[in-house]
């Protein structure tokens, strides 16, 4: 172990401090509303407005830092902003907040990991072999946030990938969909996703499942209605893993993988994940993975050129992320 995986080790343990719950929030949610606060005290070093309805909290950025992109990493903050100005054009009230403002939701969260990778497409392919336990990648083609195929190339729907990572092996294109994760539990139903997911048993959703083969035949012999993929806190997992392999059912690309990122301390999604997994046939168990930050941070320490300005990047991404 180098000097500086012994770094991130310390920084991640020093991250583990004990924080009271409020009221009806999690444990975990609160140590990470805790760290983002210090981050934007200690690091940052700016203000918050307390009588602001998101600002109140300590981890919502604040006017004019929001817009001028404290919510990223300093020394990718230029490469990052202009990818979001590339990405969404002009941002609207709702998406602004969220992503340059509010520190604790995940929307940063690709931009500052994945988005500098960018930079490297030879070492993201490394770091994706290691991360797929696989040697069938010749190459990193592409990297994009906030990113989904056309609607009639996979589910018909709005579905999107945090992040899509896409790769040549074999002169085919493959993709690998990336869900982001810090302090989100499950979701509830929208009134259309209900609809197609609950009540119509021909829809694409249900179709599609059944056809995948990513799911056991426990899963495949019931209304799509009756199994747990339609719980709140398997959906999003199986709906992002769905939509990859309709890309691959589609003829979009030839092979995908399905990952989940997200911190140790979330508790959520550390029982959740492995759940899901049970209900995957032996081909989805080969097209699904997750990771924690902090393996990923120290797996961009291994296969990333540590200069000065990387080692910038993965201190900032371990001072910041890690809670327990």
């Amino acid at each position: 172990m180098n000097d500086l995986e012994k770094l991130i080790l310390l920084k991640q343990k020093a991250a583990y401090q004990e924080t009271p719950p409020g009221v009806g929030e999690p444990a975990f949610k609160a140590h990470a509303r805790k760290k983002q606060s210090l981050f934007r005290q200690m690091v940052l070093g700016i203000p918050y407005n307390p009588k602001h309805k998101f600002g109140k909290y300590g981890a919502f950025l604040m006017e004019p830092f929001a817009s001028l992109g404290y919510n990223f990493c300093e020394v990718y903050r230029n490469d990052i902003l202009n990818g979001i100005k590339e990405r969404y054009g002009k941002l609207n009230t709702a998406l602004h907040e969220g992503l340059m403002g509010n520190m604790l939701r995940s929307e940063h969260i690709p931009w500052n990991v994945f988005y500098p990778m960018k930079s490297d497409l030879q070492a993201t392919a490394a770091l994706l072999k290691d991360i797929l336990k696989t040697d069938e990648i010749d190459k990193v083609t592409d990297i994009r946030i906030e990113w989904a195929p056309k609607k009639e190339e996979a589910l018909d729907d709005n579905t999107s990938f945090d992040t899509y990572i896409e790769y040549i092996y074999n002169g085919k294109e493959c993709g690998v969909g990336i869900e982001v994760k810090y302090t989100e539990e499950g979701y509830p139903f929208g009134k259309l996703e209900r609809k197609r997911v609950m009540e119509e048993e021909d829809s694409l959703y249900a179709i599609k499942t059944r056809q995948c083969g990513l799911y056991t035949n426990e899963i495949n012999n019931r209304r799509l209605s009756e199994t747990l993929l339609c719980k709140d806190d398997y959906r999003q997992i199986w709906r992002n893993h769905l939509l990859g392999a309709a890309m691959v059912m589609n003829g979009r690309i030839t092979k995908f993988h399905s990952i989940t990122l997200y911190p140790n301390g979330n508790t959520h999604f550390k029982k959740v994940l492995p759940e899901y997994e049970k209900l995957l046939s032996e081909y989805g168990k080969a097209t699904f993975g997750y990771i924690t930050i902090e393996k990923l941070i120290l797996l961009i320490c291994k296969h990333f050129e540590m200069n000065e300005k990387n080692k910038q990047w993965v201190d900032y991404l371990n001072t910041r992320y890690p809670f327990i």
